[in-house]
């Protein structure tokens, strides 16, 4: 059985606060409903779209695990999971886009880009 990184809604006494931990992230497609608050029709029409419309390849996405005996489970990459939350319009995948947003505002270092124009001239 292997070891995952997952995204999850973490319920304490009086705030849900949205879970990202470190390294790389694989979902399954129960673990995506519940992040995103969908059914799996939903979410799997919108895993298909994004195939279709070639954003990622499904053999870069996506990967088969064993979770227990004769037990296998198709997992997703943050990648998708990331695509994912600006495809679904609900409420928790606006949270969840919210909090990637503000996440990625929050630890961008800013840096700068010097352009240098030469001017030259032609005899």
């Amino acid at each position: 059985m292997e070891e995952r990184n997952i995204i999850k809604w973490s319920e304490h006494s009086e705030y849900t606060e949205l879970t990202i931990p470190s390294g790389e992230i694989w979902m399954s497609e129960s673990e995506m409903v519940d992040l995103f608050g969908v059914f799996i029709p939903k979410l799997r029409n919108a895993i298909k779209a994004i195939y279709k419309e070639e954003l990622i390849k499904p053999y870069e996405a996506e990967k088969t695990i064993k979770k227990r005996d004769n037990l296998y489970v198709t997992v997703y990459n943050m990648e998708v999971v990331l695509l994912l939350a600006f495809r679904l319009n609900s409420y928790q995948a606006r949270a969840v886009r919210r909090e990637l947003i503000e996440r990625i505002s929050r630890d961008h270092k800013p840096f700068e880009v010097i352009l240098t124009a030469i001017n030259g001239t032609t005899s």
